[in-house]
């Protein structure tokens, strides 16, 4: 029968809210002049006349694709600064289109050119969380230093037209063990941000200013933000490098200009600037204390955060994502361990060896961090933190009860959370 899977998966999620369109591949060519694809979008619009259908970024690279008969959207993956979405849609200018999978590199130029656009329908990013596979897709480059000018906007924009050397060396597929997930996402495995949602949000204008900071790379090198690779930074000002030593910094904001602070201070060299692609870059020399940035539009404040040097490690907190369990085995509480210093400030960089240790009505059945080469076992009681924090998943019993968790690291203070477990 002509698409029973098709017609499984849509009678399965024709009623979530989240489903906003309907694909019938992805990254596929319809071989068969767009005959089994328009078969399939036939059996669609049987069971959901609601929802528009696209095919995912395969027969539509072609503005004279035949898929273009059957789909009601138009769909691109990887459109380099709106040439490829411009020339399909003059080709096809009755029928609306989006762009499926984004670079993490290029968050500013797609979400701007679907804003100025009306027939852009949105843009997606590749990937929204990390994934186990395609391993280091999304490493980030550090290539000599010079290498973002001698490839010019591409580091910024990349396009298929950079060299498969270039790509192979800093930015793709098929990175050694121990990489081991694709690490290109906007959170990581256990659902922590990662640097490139932080430039999202100030594009789309969600966060009026965001600050982070690159980790220092080796003399003659630098970080370069192509392909699905993004930057290396924390929003932390704790680092362990000699006092003076540059530091990158990274202001995020949707506003037109931007100062930075060190100690309460404009440091020299940071007057206002105004940002690029919603985003002003700064060199800032090193010293322990507090880094503040400013976003202003038309001289007006519309946001400030700052950084703070934390001290060294010295207990573990737990945050649980609930206060309660059922005994439904589908229930389930993420707790987030966090390294903490003597203030209770998350440590940003920090990397221990955390155990745990489960009472009561429930068990331990899973662990985890962001780190993408980091191939400890997801069941042992045991996980390192990447970037201050892992996170273990606790399952109740069939009984209700109490479940205790505890986590313990050497040298610092154990931490406990206790969850009630109640009948389903």
């Amino acid at each position: 029968m002509v698409g029973e899977g098709l017609r499984s998966t849509v009678l399965r999620d024709r009623n979530h809210p989240s489903v906003v369109m309907w694909s019938v591949g992805n990254e596929i060519t319809d071989r068969t002049n767009g005959h089994r694809g328009a078969e399939l979008a036939a059996v669609l619009r049987t069971l959901d006349t609601t929802r528009p259908v696209t095919l995912g970024g395969g027969s539509t690279h072609s503005a004279h694709d035949p898929s273009w008969n059957y789909v009601d959207v138009g769909d691109v993956h990887y459109n380099a600064n709106g040439k490829t979405y411009g020339q399909m849609h003059e080709a096809n200018p009755d029928k609306a289109m989006t762009h499926n999978e984004t670079f993490p590199a290029t968050i500013h130029q797609d979400i701007t050119f679907a804003a100025e656009h009306t027939w852009a329908t949105g843009t997606w990013i590749w990937a929204a969380w990390d994934y186990l596979g395609e391993s280091g897709i999304g490493k980030t480059p550090i290539p000599p230093v010079g290498t973002a000018e001698t490839i010019g906007d591409q580091s910024v924009m990349p396009g298929w037209s950079i060299s498969r050397e270039l790509h192979h060396n800093w930015g793709g597929f098929g990175y050694a063990y121990p990489y081991f997930q694709a690490n290109c996402g906007d959170f990581d495995l256990i659902g922590q941000r990662k640097p490139q949602n932080h430039w999202r949000a100030a594009v789309t204008g969600r966060s009026q200013v965001e600050l982070l900071v690159e980790r220092p790379t080796p003399p003659g090198t630098e970080q370069v933000a192509l392909w699905w690779g993004y930057y290396d930074e924390l929003r932390s000002w704790t680092w362990e490098v000699d006092r003076g030593h540059p530091m990158k910094v990274h202001v995020y904001t949707p506003g037109d200009s931007v100062r930075l602070l060190l100690d309460g201070q404009d440091f020299p060299g940071g007057a206002a600037t105004a940002p690029e692609r919603s985003m002003a870059t700064f060199t800032v020399p090193y010293a322990p204390g507090e880094l503040t940035a400013l976003a202003f539009r038309d001289g007006e404040e519309i946001g400030r955060t700052t950084l703070r040097t934390v001290g060294a490690p010295a207990s573990l907190r737990l945050v649980p994502d609930v206060t309660a369990l059922t005994t439904g085995r589908d229930d389930l509480a993420h707790v987030l361990v966090e390294v903490v210093d003597r203030h209770g400030r998350v440590v940003p960089d920090a990397t221990l060896k955390v155990t745990f240790e489960v009472d009561g009505a429930g068990e331990l059945v899973g662990v985890g961090n962001g780190n993408p080469h980091n191939v400890d076992s997801f069941k042992r009681p045991r996980r390192h933190t990447w970037h201050g924090k892992a996170l273990a998943i606790l399952r109740p019993a069939k009984r209700p009860g109490r479940l205790k968790l505890t986590a313990r690291a050497d040298g610092l203070r154990p931490a406990t959370t206790e969850l009630r477990v109640r009948k389903a």
